[in-house]
């Protein structure tokens, strides 16, 4: 018998207690994450959704549930076009955005070299792993079937895009974080959009934790190369990538419709 009674409420909260309590201790003490107590206290609270969502998952419907949302890890067979999808849709965004910095208002970007793909694939395996992947265990693979239960695709991923944007709020005070050269409001448009981008993505998979926590470390991975091109990003920069993300979502929302977000039925729980 559940010891829950609101398990997505549950889930929310234990997400910011774990999350915004590491990463609070990480700003009082001042300490730039590296290999270092900062380093650890970093990736703890990165590790916020995914622990909470196991911990309400168990508490809710058992260890074979918990089995269930994990395996979803490895359900890699959904088709080779959809690995497309996650790795190079983030890359068509970033690289559409830097084509417009130089030919609209001719910023300085140098041509990267052969070794750049090495670069971009450790990048994305590093993203995945320990720089935002394992977060869609708990966005997507825990919250997002809860909210699809009640409410189209739509709503549910503007309602996670929201809560995922406020989560991050403590990176951007918090000193050696990348989230402290970015500006907030464009972070904040850019998330809602991807949420409904991840969500298409996820229920055309069918349920595909593997995929969604791809893409998540392909768009960490492929913002990141912003700063090794350039040393820095601006707020022009990121507001015209939101921009972008904006026209892909909507373009979803135009093919599939708001119920869904795909050909396939949303995933439910």
């Amino acid at each position: 018998m559940s010891t829950i009674r609101r398990p997505l409420l549950a889930f929310v909260l234990l997400t910011f207690l774990i999350s915004w309590t590491a990463w609070g201790v990480l700003t009082v003490l001042g300490t730039e994450p590296g290999i270092n107590l900062g380093g650890v206290l970093w990736l703890l609270g990165g590790l916020g959704p995914p622990i909470a969502a196991v911990v309400v998952t168990r508490m809710t419907d058992g260890s074979q549930s918990t089995r269930q949302l994990l395996s979803r890890l490895f359900r890699w067979r959904v088709g080779w076009r959809w690995y497309g999808v996650a790795v190079l849709l983030p890359g068509v965004v970033v690289i559409s955005a830097i084509i417009i910095d130089v030919q609209v208002r001719e910023v300085t970007t140098p041509i990267p070299g052969p070794e750049f793909g090495l670069l971009l694939v450790a990048l994305i395996v590093y993203s995945s792993v320990l720089a935002g992947g394992l977060e869609e265990i708990g966005w997507r693979g825990f919250a997002l079937p809860r909210l699809q239960t009640s409410f189209d695709a739509l709503t549910a991923s503007v309602a996670i895009g929201v809560v995922w944007a406020v989560w991050h709020a403590p990176l951007f005070v918090i000193p050696g974080v990348w989230h402290t050269d970015l500006p907030v409001l464009p972070f904040f448009v850019q998330g809602i959009a991807l949420a409904v981008v991840f969500t298409w993505l996820y229920n055309s998979t069918r349920g595909s934790l593997l995929l969604v926590v791809l893409l998540h470390g392909s768009v960490n991975a492929w913002l990141s190369t912003v700063w090794l091109l350039r040393e820095d990003i601006d707020p022009v920069t990121l507001w015209v990538m939101a921009l972008l993300v904006c026209l892909i979502a909507f373009g979803v929302v135009a093919v599939y419709g708001t119920e869904h977000l795909s050909h396939n039925e949303r995933q439910m729980v």
